[in-house]
């Protein structure tokens, strides 16, 4: 076998190695991906303090009694009542929302989702008299 031959054979040996590695490399996912988003959202992911992007808003959630039902606290900075607060699901995703009953807050309603990839509860504040407007919430740890 002539050096030709030889340098043709392991150059073609070396592009069909590194094509095998290139096809492994297109299965590999592209990005890291948090174990957390194959954790479908749950009613104890509610559960903390959590603190609004926008402001000195902070929501305390806990488990309520009876089983199943939460409860809300909701300060800016200080105590506003709570009206109501409901933990359910909409289309398979769970769904925290609250009302506020109080001085300046006749009404005002959250309906907050948790986002498992994100870590953050996001969703909707809305005054009886205005639009909704998008929030989103923080775990105060995080912060």
């Amino acid at each position: 076998m002539t050096i030709g031959m030889r340098i043709f054979l392991i150059g073609a040996l070396l592009s069909v190695l590194v094509g095998a590695m290139q096809a492994q490399e297109g299965l590999q996912p592209k990005y890291d991906i948090s174990a957390s988003i194959a954790k479908l959202p749950e009613q104890t992911d509610f559960f903390g303090t959590w603190l609004r992007s926008d402001g000195t808003y902070k929501i305390e959630i806990e488990a309520g009694k009876p089983a199943g039902t939460v409860v809300a606290r909701y300060f800016n900075p200080d105590p506003i009542n709570v009206e109501t607060s409901i933990f359910d699901e909409v289309e398979g995703q769970p769904r925290l929302e609250f009302v506020l009953r109080d001085e300046g807050y006749p009404g005002s309603a959250y309906r907050l989702i948790y986002l498992a990839e994100r870590r953050v509860l996001v969703g909707t504040y809305a005054r009886p008299d205005a639009e909704p407007s998008q929030v989103y919430f923080v775990r105060e740890e995080e912060q």
